[in-house]
């Protein structure tokens, strides 16, 4: 039987991570564009695969902020 988990982020739902019958990792599927990039990464368990989604939203947040602050948005 396999295992699946939803992983949230905020009230994002970012994706989810399948572990299938005779697998050890589970494999992360996104839910939204903004996590593709973790799109097929394997993760021992859901609690990893949700600080990576935390963790790559917090840089999307901060790289959007820098990107901002060099156009001269907000000044």
């Amino acid at each position: 039987m396999s295992k699946s988990y939803v992983i949230e982020v905020g009230d994002d739902q970012a994706g989810l991570v399948i572990r299938e019958d005779g697998e050890r990792e589970y494999l992360f599927h996104s839910a939204l564009a903004a996590y593709d990039a973790l799109e097929g990464r394997r993760f021992a368990n859901p609690f990893l695969a949700e600080r990576a989604a935390i963790a790559h939203a917090s840089a999307r947040r901060q790289f959007r902020g820098r990107a901002a602050a060099a156009r001269g948005v907000g000044l």
